[in-house]
């Protein structure tokens, strides 16, 4: 009796070590698609998608930024951003919350010409609405390069 439930226990834990593994990945690609809405295509209906209406978003220079100032910040971005990568560190689930670490890299050219590494740690909370998981609140710091 003893080996059969601690073989339950054991199909118990490993299904749920794979329902966790399947739900940090799925997360770390909703980082991904919102980074890359950002970053490199500048994509506003995909960063509506992925919005929570209530969304607080930090720069790293200490600017704070709605739902409607941060798409209308994308799209009047004049930088151009290439070699982008997005390196997930910490995923925490808590109920229909989750917390992202992350770090943001990319090379960044200025309107004026100038390039320099923008290497940034973000913190990132997404919310289940429904189905869906939407960001609720980012900040960003800068890392030394």
């Amino acid at each position: 009796m003893k080996k059969i439930l601690a073989l339950l226990a054991f199909v118990v834990l490993a299904l749920a070590s794979e329902a966790q593994a399947k739900a940090d990945k799925l997360i770390a690609l909703q980082v991904q698609a919102f980074n890359k809405a950002i970053f490199i295509v500048k994509d506003t209906a995909v960063l509506s998608q992925l919005l929570a209406t209530e969304v607080t978003y930090g720069h790293s220079n200490g600017k704070l930024e709605t739902r409607t100032e941060m798409l209308k910040g994308v799209m009047d971005d004049t930088k151009v951003y290439s070699d982008v990568k997005t390196e997930v560190g910490t995923i925490v689930f808590s109920g229909k919350t989750v917390a992202v670490r992350h770090v943001l890299s990319a090379m960044q050219k200025d309107t004026d010409g100038k390039v320099s590494l923008l290497k940034l740690q973000v913190l990132q909370v997404w919310v289940k609405e429904k189905k869906a998981w939407k960001l609720l609140a980012r900040q960003a710091v800068k890392l030394v390069a």
